[in-house]
């Protein structure tokens, strides 16, 4: 007898560039079983992305559907062709669409996967009527509802989320062996660094600088603030900028005379690196419900200083050294608790026990995968059922 093919799972995507879940499924698919998954992918932006080539070289392929008038035939004959096991969508919108058309097409397992750009941006009633539709067409189609925290299938789902046995809360999963690399990377730096040196107060900022998210300038302005307290202080600001963003962050800078203090390293993929050689992880966004740079930061140790986000509480309640400030509070409050945070910097003893704390907890990669490879193969009973209960 022939052995079972491996199940194929689609996921729909906007893009395959580095953004989203995207990063963190393509590593999952180096460690899945290629006699048990295959994994491909259908981008609904119509052209070629970042990860197309890793994406192929892991035994994947990519499709391009461009939403548009032909895509629901497009996307329908694909389905035929390709006869998936499992359709994941997370892409921004029309994820209705695509399970409702996954439905038609006979999938057995259609996933809806929530996170914090589902519906993109605007308003109006055009834009309303449309995520009521999306969302319409989710209830219909969908036999998994997935969301990266309480906080966002609260917000696009429902408050009785629990009541519903399709849904289920799967942190967004992390490789544990970049953070032990970089701490010991850390370990061979301080051995060769001369004695007596002072160490400025590092703050590192990632995230996304969207025009309208809030807190975007307000890591110059704790700056500042930490500077006219006689700290030496720096900021390190992660992440891809439009020019217009990056015009308004260094035009804040100079306002407030903290310009050669600023750096700004765009899109990178050391992020541990950087976590464990910053005094401080700053999170000032008002957008973001579960910023995934929070539990690295609490793998190597780094203290965290955030805004009040009901996201970041969830990962307090479950990794140590988090530190949470309204973002309405004065500038001033803000540099205080970050020099209180950051007198007495972590030891190597101290990162490595939080490596091992956030080893145990549900924000590794292998985590995600066992709860994603359970709904995908149907073992339920086999996914983690503690945050279905919890109140």
């Amino acid at each position: 007898m022939s052995a079972a093919r491996p199940r194929t799972v689609l996921h729909v995507v906007d893009t395959v560039n580095r953004s989203g879940l995207l990063p963190r499924t393509v590593e999952l698919m180096s460690r899945l079983d290629p006699s048990e998954f295959r994994l491909v992918f259908c981008a609904l932006a119509g052209g070629p992305g970042a990860f197309d080539h890793e994406i192929r070289s892991l035994g994947g392929q990519v499709y391009h559907c461009r939403l548009g008038p032909s895509f629901p035939r497009a996307f329908f004959l694909l389905l035929r062709q390709l006869r998936p096991s499992v359709v994941h969508s997370w892409a921004r919108t029309s994820t209705g669409t695509v399970l409702g058309l996954a439905r038609m097409a006979r999938v057995r397992r259609r996933v809806a996967h929530l996170h914090d750009s589902l519906g993109g941006r605007g308003s109006g009633p055009v834009t309303w009527l449309g995520r009521a539709v999306d969302r319409g067409l989710i209830d219909a189609g969908a036999t998994d509802l997935l969301a990266v925290s309480e906080t966002t299938i609260r917000r696009f789902w429902c408050s009785q989320w629990r009541a519903d046995p399709r849904c289920r809360v799967i942190y967004d999963g992390l490789a544990v062996e970049p953070f032990g690399v970089a701490i010991a990377a850390r370990r061979r730096a301080l051995e060769a660094a001369p004695a007596g040196v002072d160490i400025p107060i590092t703050m590192l900022h990632t995230g996304r600088l969207a025009t309208n998210d809030t807190g975007r300038l307000r890591p110059v302005e704790i700056l500042a603030a930490l500077s006219a307290r006689g700290a030496d202080a720096r900021l390190r600001l992660v992440g891809p900028q439009e020019p217009a963003e990056t015009a308004a962050l260094l035009a804040a800078a100079v306002r407030h005379d903290v310009r050669d203090r600023v750096e700004l390293l765009g899109e990178r993929d050391d992020i541990p690196r950087l976590l464990v050689a910053a005094s401080l992880l700053l999170v000032t966004s008002d957008r973001e419900s579960l910023p995934s740079a929070v539990p690295a930061a609490c793998a190597v140790g780094t203290p965290v200083l955030s805004a009040d986000l009901a996201g970041v509480g969830e990962i307090s309640r479950l990794l140590p050294g988090i530190t949470m400030l309204p973002l309405s509070a004065a500038d001033g409050l803000w540099a205080d608790a970050a020099r209180a945070l950051t007198d007495v910097p972590p030891s190597l003893d101290d990162r490595r026990a939080a490596l091992r704390h956030f080893v145990r907890s549900p924000f590794t990669i292998e985590n995600w995968q066992r709860e994603l490879t359970a709904i995908w193969s149907g073992s339920l009973s086999t996914a983690l059922p503690a945050l279905r209960g919890k109140s």
